[in-house]
């Protein structure tokens, strides 16, 4: 392999590690999100 090779191939991992890595947070909040059941509480704002 060539040094261009290398770097771009290096290039094109560390984008798609970073890309798994932020869907795997993203989809994490939003699980936590669900799993606080914030539809399900009546907040103090809704009862004026």
């Amino acid at each position: 392999m060539t040094e261009k090779t290398q770097n771009r191939s290096h290039g094109i991992g560390m984008f798609a590690l970073k890309t798994v890595c932020y869907a795997l947070i993203l989809l994490g909040l939003l699980y936590l999100y669900q799993y606080s059941g914030l539809s399900s509480v009546h907040f103090i704002y809704n009862e004026f």
